[in-house]
């Protein structure tokens, strides 16, 4: 019968290469995830930034169209008596000379007792 070998710096480790594509697929995708799910451009960040682009789009159609209403407004008050004679009269409550203003308070109810 023979005798076992206990030395053990005659250990031989053998490496089985039949695994070694899976185990570098393995680790490009768990280093592809990583890269997508972490840091400055994960798909998270991006999706937020997708988002907060999308929000100053409308916030910058709704400006536009401000301006617009502003611009066109400035042009009837710089050529449109009519126009400059209405705002005067709804802002400021200027009238005419041969006009008179009436104003009508809403009735209040009187305190039962």
């Amino acid at each position: 019968m023979p005798v076992a070998n206990r030395n053990p710096k005659n250990k031989t480790i053998t490496v089985s290469y039949r695994y070694l594509p899976l185990w570098i697929l393995m680790a490009v995708v768990v280093f592809l995830l990583f890269a997508f799910l972490t840091g400055s451009r994960s798909v998270f960040r991006l999706y937020d930034l997708y988002q907060q682009r999308n929000e100053l789009l409308l916030e910058k159609q709704a400006l536009e169209a401000e301006n617009q209403k502003l611009q066109e407004q400035i042009e009837k008050l710089q050529h449109d008596l009519e126009y400059i004679e209405k705002i005067a009269r709804e802002r400021y409550n200027l009238k005419r000379e041969d006009e008179d203003i009436y104003k009508i308070l809403p009735e209040v109810p009187e305190k039962q007792e």
